[in-house]
């Protein structure tokens, strides 16, 4: 089994870091880093003391720009592939355990692309997420541009994806991955009128310039962009 480091950018999430984990754990990666943005929800912080994988905890909150911030993908990455995801991104039950490798041979036949990642679910959203429509509006846009590879040329940002060694990596430069190598974004799985204490705790001590999907009331930024999807899906086709 090829290693890969595989940095997961950490923040008062436990549940579908378990998972995580747990997934890559399985699948026999081993060289995992969690590099901790000052979490403070204590089951998380128990966690992180007892895990036997690397942890490297932040002073304070680098937000998604973390790994990077940290020095971690300077660190671990300039001479090998790498991996860098969220840590509420959970490969889907029927993703097939090879799907590292297809990452890594998809990158090494397409040198144009920075790096290649698992595209999200939309077909299982619960109608308990309040912010369903939206989440399915935005993604879709992600889910268009078939490339030869039989994947999908679409942005990644910290989403799970694999890198090619070295840094300056593009957001628009990736291909997202097509069924059965598919992964839940697992804050859209809630239930928004009942959240869970972790649910909570995670929103009250959250960055709000950070977070984005799981706001009561999405950011103006992102409303702005849904609004603009709106208006290119009502807009007549020229015959």
């Amino acid at each position: 089994m090829q290693q890969y480091p595989v940095i997961i950018n950490v923040r008062d999430r436990l549940s579908p870091l378990v998972d995580l984990v747990n997934w890559l754990e399985r699948i026999g990666q081993n060289n995992i880093w969690l590099c901790d943005n000052a979490s403070t929800y204590p089951p998380l912080v128990q966690y992180l003391d007892a895990s036997p994988h690397h942890v490297v905890r932040n002073g304070t909150n680098l937000g998604h720009r973390a790994p990077w911030l940290s020095g971690l993908v300077t660190e671990l990455g300039l001479d090998q592939h790498f991996i860098v995801t969220d840590p509420d991104v959970v490969p889907s039950e029927e993703c097939p355990d090879d799907v590292l490798e297809v990452f890594r041979n998809t990158l090494d036949e397409n040198p144009e692309f920075d790096k290649v990642g698992f595209s999200l679910r939309l077909d299982d959203l619960p109608a308990t997420y309040a912010h369903r429509n939206d989440v399915t509006l935005w993604e879709s846009q992600f889910w268009r541009n078939i490339h030869k590879s039989g994947m999908y040329v679409a942005e990644i940002d910290t989403t799970f994806a694999m890198y090619r060694p070295g840094e300056h990596h593009q957001n628009n430069r990736c291909l997202r991955s097509a069924p059965p190598y598919t992964a839940r974004h697992m804050p859209w799985y809630q239930n928004s009128a009942e959240p869970t204490e972790e649910q909570s705790y995670y929103v009250q001590h959250a960055d709000a310039l950070i977070i984005n999907w799981d706001h009561a009331v999405l950011p103006a930024s992102l409303r702005a962009h849904l609004q603009l999807l709106r208006k290119q899906h009502s807009a007549p086709v020229n015959q």
